[in-house]
């Protein structure tokens, strides 16, 4: 399948499918925590639909109600059983790119695990909350606290479908998206998340060049349980390898299933598809006035599908 199909892809839906899903019997306490689309999107050609969902967050709204964000599913291709899934946490530019198409980057993995047989749900932590990007100044859309609660709202969202094996779903981001994977499977993911025992955890982890990897951010206590692979550069001056190779360090000694990997030579967004590697001046850090750089290392991009792939067939594969 092509990326150029993906890409023709909107950010909002084209027309009202009108089909309404049969009523079922949902696992566990789901049922309070799902709104199921009514609109759905789709391309020509090879590219696997694309359906427009509603997902109740584990953050309240100001009614003290879940709310509700979008979130995008794609679904394995020619699956004729339940999958596994992955759950897609976007950087800190949100999911779009200024055309208003869902990131290159992310449909490319998507387009990679629908063909594996794994179907993936995209969270829009921004969109909602009526946020843009916090690349710059940062925001109020927090790794540590929204981001999370997003995930588990995902998590639970998923584990309702019947076509999803619920015991099999892995949570995924890229930088800021990253460090609400880290957030996530640690000891301060959301405490409705932790006191819900009778629903399986997220099975696996994967960071990618992840932002607030280090023990101040982090906290003495980090540690998880749940399989994390982390992949990021050893040039990237955003996401600093160093502090985040010293924490991992630290927290594999005692025991946190971590698999990392450094690449020597790669920036920011590494893995992004046909990305010239550039200074982003307008994403400099007002504090530290660092000029990120990102681009593709195709290199580092193919060794990290590879990685990535392995991983998730031992974790969560059929």
């Amino acid at each position: 399948m092509r990326l150029s199909a993906f890409r023709s892809l909107r950010s909002f839906p084209l027309a009202a499918h009108g089909r309404r899903r049969p009523r079922l019997s949902l696992r566990w306490f789901a049922a309070g925590l799902i709104c199921i689309a009514t609109l759905s999107l789709g391309c020509t050609g090879n590219a696997i639909a694309q359906e427009k969902v509603k997902v109740a967050s584990l953050d309240r709204d100001s009614d003290d109600k879940p709310l509700m964000i979008d979130a995008y599913l794609f679904r394995a291709v020619n699956a004729n059983a339940p999958t596994p899934a992955v759950v897609f946490m976007h950087g800190c530019n949100g999911m779009f790119s200024r055309r208003g198409t869902i990131d290159g980057r992310e449909l490319d993995w998507a387009r990679r695990f629908n063909a594996q047989g794994y179907a993936v749900l995209m969270v829009d932590s921004f969109t909602t909350r009526g946020q843009g990007s916090e690349c710059a100044k940062g925001g109020p859309v927090r790794p540590w606290a929204e981001r999370p609660r997003d995930a588990y709202g995902a998590l639970r969202y998923l584990q309702a479908l019947p076509d999803i094996r619920p015991d099999r779903i892995a949570l995924m981001g890229w930088s800021h998206g990253g460090g609400t994977t880290l957030f996530s499977i640690g000891p301060k993911r959301p405490a409705r998340a932790q006191s819900d025992t009778s629903a399986p955890d997220f099975a696996a982890a994967v960071a990618f060049y992840p932002g607030w990897c280090n023990a101040k951010a982090q906290g003495a206590d980090w540690s998880t349980k749940i399989p994390l692979l982390l992949l990021t550069g050893a040039d990237d001056v955003w996401t600093k390898a160093a502090p985040c190779d010293a924490f991992v360090k630290d927290v594999t000694a005692k025991g946190a299933p971590i698999t990392f990997h450094i690449y020597p030579g790669a920036y920011h967004d590494f893995d992004t598809p046909n990305l010239p590697v550039r200074e982003r001046p307008e994403f400099t850090n007002p504090k530290t006035h660092v000029v990120p750089i990102t681009g593709t290392q195709p290199e580092a991009r193919e060794d990290a599908i590879e990685r990535v792939t392995a991983f998730l067939a031992r974790t969560i594969g059929q």
